[in-house]
């Protein structure tokens, strides 16, 4: 399949085909993730002298070579606020059944996006500065969640942490650095949270399946 650059990356957040109804906190917190991408590729565009390139990530100019070198970088996504999933939610019983905290949920939702919502595939290219790849490396997520690569949360996402230990997430390409690897939730976990909510909305306990 042959992929296409985004005239607008921007825009992608701007159309008026909102996520599912937020009937359960899923949706909800999948809102909060929106928003933080749509931070964060405002605060790229603000300093890419080309966001409408067609070959982002397949070369790399001097000019560009030069920005990179003298911006601090990081894309400026604010530290997240304190939260916790309501009791009896989808969320709140996968973070009971494995051990998960705030910050684990966050990072599975942002793995988790491209698989729920389509535009999230395209900003994410962007965001990595590669329209290849779609989905979040380790870096990525990290800084949606407000952190830097070098915070100990990059360790939520190592061998033997709640996500990866329980199946969760995988960390793919381990021959990139590991902020360079790409992350991906198993469609079998995708499937068991949707059906969670199905469940919620209609009255039943959510127990995954």
């Amino acid at each position: 399949m042959t992929y296409t650059a985004e005239p607008d990356v921007a825009a992608h957040l701007a159309v008026d085909d909102p996520l599912p109804a937020a009937v359960d906190p899923l949706w909800t917190r999948l809102r909060a993730v929106e928003e933080r991408v749509r931070h964060a590729v405002g605060a790229r565009q603000a300093k890419d002298p080309d966001p409408e390139d067609p070959y982002r990530g397949q070369y790399l100019t001097p000019e560009a070579a030069a920005r990179i070198l003298d911006e601090p970088g990081g894309l400026d996504v604010p530290g997240e606020e304190p939260w916790q999933p309501p009791a009896g939610s989808v969320l709140d019983g996968l973070a009971r059944r494995f051990g998960l905290s705030e910050l684990d949920l966050d990072l599975l939702l942002v793995a988790m996006a491209p698989d729920l919502d389509a535009r999230f595939e395209r900003l994410y290219g962007y965001l990595n500065d590669d329209l290849t790849r779609r989905r979040p490396t380790v870096g990525l997520a990290l800084e949606l969640c407000g952190l830097s690569g070098t915070a100990p949360a990059r360790f939520r996402l190592a061998p033997g942490a709640p996500l990866i230990e329980g199946g969760l997430v995988q960390v793919t390409e381990p021959e990139r650095p590991p902020l360079s690897r790409v992350l991906v939730v198993p469609d079998r976990v995708t499937g068991h949270l949707l059906e969670g909510v199905r469940r919620w909305t209609v009255g039943s306990r959510p127990v995954l399946a």
